[in-house]
């Protein structure tokens, strides 16, 4: 194994896992934070949340990338700690808890026993393309916003870009890295005071099972699980990846089923940010694109370690910096994607649907625009199919 990792070792496969790495916890981390300050919870709760989520997402992405190699960046349902933003303020932390149990567990027996897969092949394909092109173009636009924010450090990542692009193709992300690295570096204020690095101390937390919280918490978050997985499986699948999704999605159950306890909201293999290290950009040849995971997988174990003290060290970085260097790399998903959902001319409108439902940002019943999307996509889908099939009908009449 180690010698295969020094053979498929690439500086652009590593910085796409870097890149990753620091996407999430410049981002997805802090919607933890906020998460915990609606729920009010101790210090010592928001580490144990924290490595509870890392350490889940990087043993999952860590195992499956190394044992299949494919670069499959284990995460955390992002969208169902957003829920919880809000869910807090009604039930406890352990009655969220026990739905997250509950979660895993289900997740888990249907990947096993074949009917997730069922499930998720009931979602059209193309419909999932455009869900995931509208989150897509939503990201992807952040490095102009980043640019208007802080143009003196994004300005000169975008024209790297360009120049990198054209001749050398392969590393024009980790190239751009350097540049923002290189312009941003005297604003940083790194120092011992301001980073502390102190072990975790799990602290688990016993699950409250009620009826209201069930029902309240648990069917949205069963609804955004089933999607997390389905584009995750996807963005792979779409890169030409061959992935099972009893050994992916079995692995990140087995993985949050005791982690749930400690706060996990499950493992799943990452859509948006596995779509940095799944694409061409990672590594032209798709089998060594692997290694992206294997260095992701490790960032994450180290960071859920050291708990909530590592976010002071990643608050140092300008978060514009790390969005744009993320939307960069996502360029070519985001073609391909849209592609991908235009394809086929009788869903070509009800993909369009789903793309803009899904880019809109939109938010009902604190259920995200991607689900949405998705729901649009397929209610309209069937009401066309439906009209079709009394077209005939009348007509004979």
């Amino acid at each position: 194994m180690i010698k295969d990792l020094r053979h498929d070792f690439s500086l652009s496969a590593a910085t796409a896992g870097v890149i990753a790495l620091l996407a999430t916890y410049t981002g997805s981390v802090l919607v933890v934070v906020e998460a915990a300050n609606a729920g009010q919870l101790p210090q010592g709760l928001l580490s144990t949340w924290i490595f509870a989520v890392s350490f889940g997402g990087g043993v999952s992405g860590l195992w499956l990338s190394l044992r299949y190699k494919v670069p499959v960046i284990g995460a955390w349902s992002t969208p169902s700690v957003v829920l919880l933003i809000f869910a807090l303020t009604q039930y406890s932390f352990s009655e969220a808890v026990a739905c997250y149990l509950l979660l895993s567990i289900l997740v888990t027996l249907l990947a096993y026993t074949g009917w997730l897969a069922k499930l998720i092949t009931i979602l059209p394909q193309s419909l999932l393309s455009a869900m995931i092109a509208g989150v897509l173009l939503s990201f992807c636009t952040k490095i102009f916003q980043s640019l208007q924010i802080i143009p003196h450090i994004i300005l000169p990542v975008v024209i790297g870009y360009v120049i990198f692009r054209r001749f050398v193709p392969r590393y024009a992300v980790a190239l751009a890295l350097l540049t923002g690295l290189a312009f941003a570096f005297p604003e940083l204020s790194v120092n011992e005071q301001s980073v502390g690095f102190d072990l975790v101390s799990p602290e688990m937390t016993t699950p409250i099972f009620s009826s209201a919280a069930l029902v309240g918490l648990g069917v949205p978050l069963f609804l955004l699980a089933l999607t997390q997985h389905a584009t995750g499986l996807h963005i792979l699948r779409n890169e030409g990846f061959d992935v099972s999704t009893k050994q992916v999605v079995g692995v990140c159950g087995l993985v949050s089923v005791p982690l749930s306890l400690f706060g996990s909201p499950g493992a799943n293999p990452a859509a948006i940010i596995g779509a940095i290290c799944a694409g061409s950009e990672c590594h032209k040849d798709p089998s060594k694109r692997y290694i992206s995971g294997v260095v992701c997988g490790i960032g994450y174990i180290i960071i859920g370690l050291f708990g909530a003290s590592i976010i002071t060290l990643f608050a140092q970085l300008p978060g514009q910096l790390i969005t744009a260097l993320a939307g960069l790399a996502l360029f070519g998903t985001l073609i391909s994607s849209l592609t991908s959902s235009l394809e086929e001319p009788n869903t070509r409108e009800a993909a369009m649907i789903t793309f803009v439902v899904t880019a809109s940002g939109m938010s009902f019943f604190n259920l995200g625009s991607a689900l949405w999307g998705l729901l649009f996509g397929i209610g309209f889908s069937i009401a066309m199919s439906r009209r079709e099939a009394l077209i005939p009908k009348n007509q004979n009449q």
